[in-house]
């Protein structure tokens, strides 16, 4: 009896034993249907709008940052902003898959060119950048374009 527990193929059979007792909730995990996923509410959106994230990345500090959209709501107003990148976050009304966002940096009297990068996250919608170049006072429009297929 002794000499049957210490052959490989009592081994091998403990091994088998072993995998057998995990494979049934190993298969119930596997197996189960799939979750459906939620996904918010595309462009046209009526009432709340769009939950976002909106990252600056400014090459130099900025007195004061001002992004807001095409209808004047304001998204971000920020004084001191040093450079580098931040994020922050917003609701976006769009539609017709467009967003217009105005950008006003105030750089102060530094005549060095310098740039403000704006990527857009919306919410079931892929992330988008646009920048603005220029020096003192900055006033850009930036346009936004998502394009679902149908």
């Amino acid at each position: 009896m002794l000499r049957w527990l210490t052959s490989p193929l009592a081994g091998t059979a403990g091994v088998i034993a072993g995998l057998c007792l995990i494979s049934i909730p190993l298969r119930q995990l596997t197996s189960a249907p799939p979750v459906a996923a939620v996904m918010p509410a595309t462009a046209g959106v009526d009432g709340d709008g769009i939950p976002a994230v909106l990252r600056v990345k400014l090459l130099a500090p900025a007195k004061r940052l001002r992004l807001a959209d095409g209808g004047g709501t304001i998204l971000l107003d920020a004084a001191d902003l040093q450079a580098g990148e931040s994020e922050h976050d917003a609701v976006l009304r769009f539609t017709d898959d467009e967003l217009d966002i105005i950008l006003h940096a105030d750089f102060g009297d530094d005549t060095a060119e310098t740039a403000v990068f704006l990527t857009v996250m919306p919410d079931g919608h892929e992330e988008q950048t646009r920048y603005a170049t220029g020096s003192g006072v900055l006033e850009e429009t930036l346009r936004y374009e998502w394009h679902h297929a149908h």
